[in-house]
């Protein structure tokens, strides 16, 4: 499901359109881009992602949203999956498709503004993410975050002609009010 308006001190996060289906193609088309995304690259077609994001309203367990800097330009996605409100977690995804506009933050706000989502306003205990070896930019963008640790899913995935752990992280309510309160 779309989510609401999100505001971060860099990003607005909206419901995506199909406006935005251009851009998500030519981003999950460029292996840079999607090297550290769940999925390879798949050659995904313009008509494919504009009937992803007309059926993306009746997923129950997902809500998505569309990264724009506060200027209006759309840089990427993110989204809750595996969306849980009697057990009260989720798990998160993000991608900043716009190169023009990785390490400056942008993933660090967005980080920060779904959290505040959640944890005040779903009332979520537990908010975790998956995110593979490889991906120091996205670690330690997580660890700044507050995110800590929590287990390897040891060579959960096979990429570039060799297997690589996927780990996992978390903040709990408890660690965020913590956080915010420093």
């Amino acid at each position: 499901m779309n989510g609401p308006i999100l505001k971060g001190k860099k990003v607005i996060l909206r419901p995506m359109s199909l406006k935005d289906a251009a851009n998500f193609v030519r981003w999950f088309n460029d292996e840079t881009v999607t090297r550290f995304l769940g999925r390879q690259n798949t050659g995904i077609t313009l008509n494919q992602e504009k009937a992803y994001i007309k059926k993306i309203g009746n997923n129950k367990e997902q809500i998505i949203w569309s990264i724009d800097t506060k200027d209006g330009v759309h840089i990427g996605s993110t989204d809750l999956h595996s969306l849980n409100l009697v057990n009260k977690k989720t798990d998160w995804g993000i991608i900043i498709g716009d190169k023009n506009y990785w390490n400056q933050g942008y993933g660090q706000d967005t980080l920060k503004t779904v959290m505040k989502y959640c944890f005040n306003t779903l009332k979520l205990n537990r908010f975790g993410l998956s995110v593979y070896e490889g991906n120091a930019a996205g670690i330690k963008c997580y660890s700044k975050c507050g995110l800590k640790k929590e287990g390897v899913k040891r060579q959960s995935i096979y990429r570039y002609g060799k297997y690589w752990d996927e780990i996992i992280m978390s903040m709990l309510k408890s660690e965020y009010k913590l956080l915010k309160n420093k």
